[in-house]
């Protein structure tokens, strides 16, 4: 949800649509900065993000018996939120200056620019949330994101890269142990809470038992500001990357099937929970957080291990994260070679890329849009498919018009003219 316009504005790059805005003798962008095919690249990541959440709410949810087709309508689910996080990682690294050093005055007023998006984020995705009293809603999650992340913006990738494995282990058991365990401080602290007491994810639920808990998914993050370390626009830079997400993907996904349903298959940690092998129930009927899991369940029984062991959608598991990082990344290599070689391809997909540009309004757009759509059909899938394409196409037509008139979307807007007080930090 980060407006890639902000990224547009850099003093040796402006990234424009035509010529009219263009300043006189604008200077050749350095190696590494925040080159045109890698900033559209990042729009039509993030757009394929937007189609596959759009998929994720009102596509198709339902359990097939062929398994790959079962597996193939699964894709969309959990990934898309995972690609949009580590985007959103990625993105915040470029907000605050990049691999390039600046001056102290500049990396201050970055760093409160991205202080008041994050705060102003977490009070719209609170009041979003408190008033439609659903709780998908990952904006008041974003911003706790940026906030907790904001202290290790000048790491280098190395370390980011650790923090992101040691959040994905460690993470998932702590997201996993408070969502069983739900010890009795949670409701005593959710009493306090403001946020909490007027329907809105508290910060309890923003940490650890919500739907998008910054305890897995800070992973996403680390991961994603691990990638914006690096020089995208280096060949060999993509071609390793994609190497390692393939490998994660391979892992994440591989390794948790050889445990779960091989080498643990008639284990005692097993036993009753065969209906749980192919992870449809976890990911397809959440209930009050995301951990997914069945009430009445100790935190200290085998079945602790099976929850670990899963790598099916919204499970956050340190699998499912592993997988879902892989991925991710593969799409981002993907979207920023195809956009940083191809110049036709650059103008094809203008359209779409100026959906990734702006998110923010179009996921607020959804939202009220998910109202609209008839409840699924029991018989078959291709109302819930119909849906799906009618929202990335209104998505298209009303993103690429506006930005036929304006740099950035409405929400966008605000969100850039919001921050905008940061010029007077001295």
């Amino acid at each position: 949800m980060t407006d890639t316009n902000s990224l547009r504005d850099e003093p040796t790059l402006r990234l424009v649509r035509d010529g009219r805005d263009a300043p006189p003798l604008e200077p050749k962008p350095e190696r590494g900065s925040a080159s045109l095919g890698r900033v559209l690249g990042l729009d039509l990541a993030r757009a394929l993000a937007v189609f596959g959440m759009f998929y994720s709410h009102v596509g198709p949810r339902r359990h097939f018996d062929n398994p790959v087709v079962n597996a193939i309508m699964e894709i969309p689910h959990g990934r898309s939120a995972a690609l949009f996080a580590v985007l959103a990682g990625l993105s915040l690294v470029l907000l605050a200056g990049g691999r390039r050093p600046r001056p102290a005055l500049e990396r201050r007023r970055r760093i409160v620019r991205i202080v008041i998006r994050s705060l102003l984020l977490i009070a719209l995705g609170s009041a979003l949330t408190a008033a439609m009293g659903v709780d998908i809603i990952i904006l008041a999650f974003y911003g706790l994101y940026f906030l907790l992340a904001l202290p290790f913006i000048r790491c280098g990738t190395r370390t980011l890269a650790i923090l992101s494995a040691a959040v994905a282990a460690v993470g998932s058991v702590v997201f996993y142990w408070f969502t069983m365990a739900r010890p009795g401080w949670i409701s005593a602290v959710d009493a306090l809470d403001p946020l909490a007491r007027a329907g809105a994810d508290g910060i309890v639920s923003l940490l650890f038992t919500g739907f998008y808990p910054a305890f897995p998914w800070l992973a996403y993050i680390f991961a994603g500001m691990a990638i914006g370390k690096l020089d995208l626009s280096a060949r060999r830079i993509r071609f390793r990357l994609a190497w390692v997400g393939a490998g994660l993907a391979a892992f994440g996904y591989g390794f948790s099937w050889v445990l779960r349903d091989v080498v643990f298959a008639a284990g005692p940690a097993m036993a009753g929970s065969g209906s749980w092998s192919s992870g449809s129930d976890m990911s397809s009927s959440p209930g009050s957080s995301g951990a997914m899991v069945p009430d009445g369940v100790s935190p200290w029984s085998p079945d602790m291990l099976r929850f670990l062991l899963e790598s099916s959608p919204h499970s956050g598991t340190m699998f499912e994260l592993t997988g879902n990082i892989g991925i991710a990344m593969l799409v981002i290599t993907a979207c920023v070679a195809l956009l940083d070689r191809s110049a036709p391809a650059r103008k094809l997909l203008t359209p779409i890329t100026a959906v990734g540009a702006m998110s923010l309004t179009l996921y607020v757009a959804h939202l009220w849009g998910i109202g609209l759509v008839p409840p699924q059909s029991a018989t078959s899938v291709v109302p819930e498919l119909r849906a799906w394409a009618w929202f990335c196409l209104a998505a298209v037509a009303f993103a690429f018009l506006w930005s036929r008139f304006f740099k950035r979307g409405p929400l966008e807007h605000l969100m850039h003219w919001a921050t905008g007080v940061a010029k007077f930090v001295r």
